[in-house]
């Protein structure tokens, strides 16, 4: 009896323990899309969203490189996803939480690194709001 209460005790402590996705600004479908401003992303800064899919938080950014271009990129990567700590703007650079590799923000790719370099999504322009289509987004919650 001891034994098994032990065991459901350290089953559910440990269940409770795993780490999930933080929750940034939420973001939520118009259609078949989210739709973001490009006036509320257009600062040059990293802004982070969360659009919530079969009870995961689906993390993203959205960031402006030095020429002014916008990007889509997954708060997770290929290599350390499975921690699911995403990253953190430092200083100029986005800086990866588990292995604290850095991307700085002015560069038009970060694929250059390897396996952890923030997974890019596709988003494009349309009529001053950066869209970035559900279905994406929805596979992509295999990360999180």
């Amino acid at each position: 009896m001891r034994t098994t209460l032990l065991s459901l005790l350290s089953t559910a402590l440990l269940g409770a323990c795993t780490p999930a996705a933080p929750t940034h600004q939420i973001v939520l479908l118009e259609g078949d899309s989210v739709h973001i401003s490009r006036s509320v992303v257009g600062d040059g800064r990293v802004h982070f969203f969360t659009y919530q899919h079969d009870g995961k938080n689906v993390n993203f950014l959205i960031r402006t490189d030095g020429r002014g271009t916008h990007h889509a990129h997954l708060d997770a990567c290929y290599g350390c996803y499975r921690y699911r700590q995403g990253y953190i703007v430092e200083n100029e650079a986005l800086v990866c939480i588990a292995c604290r590799l850095e991307y700085r923000l002015e560069d038009e790719v970060w694929d250059y690194i390897g396996a952890c370099a923030p997974i890019s999504i596709h988003s494009s322009l349309e009529d001053g709001q950066l869209v970035i289509d559900g279905s994406i987004l929805e596979r992509a919650s295999r990360y999180f």
